[in-house]
C-alpha cells in the first residue's frame, strides 16, 4: 500500500497521482478539492517548483500553512489511514481467535461426553463389584452351612468305600498303560545322552539283545535332585529312565534277565561317569510307588525277608515258603505288618 508523498501515512480511497514523479498525495495535503477531477497533467509542489517560476510565492508542501477544519487532520484514529490497518489486522486475530476458542470449546464438549461415559462404567463396575460381593457372602455362608452339616453328620461308610474303589480303579487302569514299561534307576546321567542307546547298551549287559525297533520312547522322568557334596561340590542324583519296549514278553525277559545278573554296574556303558550299580524295575503309578516304598519299610521294621512288585502289585513274604500277601492300599500294609504276623 503507496504512502502519502507530503503526511506520509498510507493512501487509502481516491489519491492525487503526480504526472512527473508519480507520486500519490492526499488531495488536502496538496490543497487539492475534496471532490472534483484531477487534472492528468497535474504535478505536485515538489515537481512545480523545479519549473521556471515568476516569483509567485509557491512553496514545497510541508513549507506551507494550511488551515484545515479538525476532521480534515490525519490522525490515528482515522480508519482510511494507519487504523484502517490496525483495525484489518484486529479483525484478523479476532477471527483467529474466535477460531481457537471454537475448537476448545468443541474439545471440552466431547471430555464432557467422555467423563459422562467415565462415570457410568464406574457405576456398572461398583455395580458389579457390588453383585460380587454379595454372591461371595451367600458362598461363604453356604460352605459354613455344608461344614456344620458335614461335622454333625459323616458321611456313610458305604459312600467311602465307593470313593476308594473308584480311586483304585483309577490307579489300576494307569498301571495298566505301563504294562510294557521299565525303570532303570541310579544310571548316571550326562548332558547330551541317547536315551535309546542306553536302553539298548543295557539290554546287552543284560543279556537281552534289543533292537532300536524294539524301543517305543525312552526318557528321563522326574525332577532332578541334590542328595550330596563332595569336593566337586553337589552331586545329583540321576533320574530315572522310563523305556517303553513294543512287547510285555520283551519287558518281562528284561526284568527276569536283571533279577538274574542282579547287581550289574554301568561299567563298560562308555559313560562319563564313574561306575556304579544300577536297578530294572517295574515301571509303577506314583500311588503304586509311594505304597511300594511303605510296604519295603514296614517290611523291614517287621523283619519281613520278601517285598517286591508283579505287574504293579506289591506283595510280601515273611519268609520263604509263607504265604504271599497282595498290598492294595495303606490300611493293607497296617493289617498284615501288624504285630499277628510277626
Amino acid at each position: 500500500m503507496a504512502k502519502c508523498g507530503g503526511c506520509g501515512q498510507f493512501m487509502s480511497g481516491e489519491v492525487a497521482r503526480c504526472n512527473g514523479c508519480s507520486g500519490v498525495y492526499h488531495r488536502r495535503c496538496v490543497a487539492l478539492p475534496r471532490t472534483g477531477a484531477i487534472a492528468v497533467t497535474w504535478q505536485c509542489p515538489e515537481c512545480r517548483k523545479n519549473l521556471a517560476t515568476d516569483n509567485k510565492a509557491e512553496t514545497p508542501v510541508r513549507g506551507r500553512p494550511m488551515d484545515l477544519p479538525a476532521a480534515e487532520h490525519p490522525s490515528s484514529e482515522d480508519p482510511t489511514s494507519a487504523g484502517r490497518i490496525v483495525l484489518e489486522t484486529t479483525e484478523d486475530l479476532t477471527r483467529d481467535i474466535m477460531a481457537e476458542l471454537r475448537a476448545f470449546r468443541d474439545n471440552l464438549r466431547s471430555i464432557n461426553k467422555d467423563m459422562q461415559l467415565f462415570r457410568a462404567d464406574i457405576a456398572d463396575i461398583r455395580s458389579t463389584l457390588r453383585d460380587c460381593q454379595e454372591n461371595v457372602v451367600r458362598l461363604e455362608d453356604r460352605m459354613v452351612a455344608l461344614e456344620g452339616r458335614q461335622s454333625s453328620a459323616p458321611l456313610d461308610s458305604s459312600v467311602n468305600d465307593i470313593i476308594a474303589q473308584l480311586r483304585q480303579d483309577l490307579n489300576d487302569r494307569d498301571q495298566e498303560l505301563f504294562y510294557n514299561d521299565v525303570e532303570i534307576a541310579n544310571l548316571p546321567e550326562t548332558n547330551g545322552e541317547n536315551p535309546v542307546h542306553l536302553a539298548v547298551q543295557i539290554g546287552l549287559k543284560l543279556g537281552v539283545k534289543l533292537d532300536e525297533r524294539d524301543i517305543v520312547s525312552a526318557e528321563r522322568v522326574g525332577a532332578r535332585r541334590l542328595v550330596a557334596m563332595d569336593a566337586a561340590g553337589p552331586v545329583p542324583r540321576p533320574r530315572l529312565l522310563a523305556v517303553r519296549l513294543v512287547r510285555r514278553d520283551l519287558r518281562e525277559e528284561v526284568l527276569s534277565s536283571a533279577r538274574a545278573r542282579r547287581g550289574a554296574t554301568s561299567a563298560g556303558l562308555g559313560l562319563p561317569a564313574p561306575s556304579q550299580p544300577f536297578y530294572v524295575n517295574e515301571r509303577l503309578t506314583a500311588q503304586n510307588r509311594l505304597l511300594f516304598r511303605k510296604a519295603r519299610e514296614a517290611g523291614q521294621h517287621h523283619g519281613w525277608k520278601f517285598v517286591w512288585t508283579k505287574r504293579g502289585r506289591t506283595l510280601a513274604r515273611n519268609k520263604p515258603g509263607d504265604k504271599a500277601y497282595v498290598i492294595r492300599c495303606e490300611a493293607d500294609v497296617d493289617r498284615i505288618f501288624g504285630p499277628q504276623l510277626q
